[in-house]
């Protein structure tokens, strides 16, 4: 059987024709992963531009406020306040359960890139992450993220 998987890039992909149990039946997995990956990461350099009512719809019609306050100093929910997540320190703020180690350790100040990197699969960024949410599609990353940017003083 020989047919072409389409891939977000423009890039065509053809299955493994042999023995799926070989290693080297593993390189054309690899391959579509990592262009994957390519092309999400590179979202931001596309000029994917954020739109930051379409992300408030999102974040407000998503499970993301179950989780997550977006009210300045309102501590009481599982997931840390988003209020001036910009900018901030990563496993710095407070919630009911608290930053997780492996999120303290990870460290980065958040930007539209390090958020960008780690709502496309926060597992992947920061294993053990108690973030369940998952953005594959970088505009909707990018509209949200636009959002956050504007809950600041």
């Amino acid at each position: 059987m020989h047919f072409e998987i389409p891939i977000p890039s423009g890039i065509f992909v053809r299955p493994y024709s042999e023995d799926l149990t070989s290693m080297s039946a593993i390189r054309p997995i690899r391959l579509f992963v990592l262009t994957a990956l390519l092309a999400t990461s590179a979202a931001y350099a596309d000029g994917v531009k954020g739109n930051a009512a379409n992300g408030k719809e999102l974040f407000m019609g998503n499970v993301c406020p179950t989780c997550h306050s977006v009210i300045k100093g309102d501590d009481l929910k599982v997931g840390p306040n988003l209020f001036g997540v910009v900018g901030r320190k990563a496993g710095t703020t407070k919630s009911l359960m608290g930053p997780s180690e492996n999120l303290t350790k990870y460290g980065v100040i958040w930007s539209t890139e390090t958020l960008d990197e780690f709502l496309a699969n926060p597992n992947a960024k920061v294993p053990g992450t108690a973030m369940i949410g998952i953005l594959t599609d970088p505009q909707q990353r990018a509209d949200v993220i636009a959002y956050l940017s504007t809950l600041k003083d």
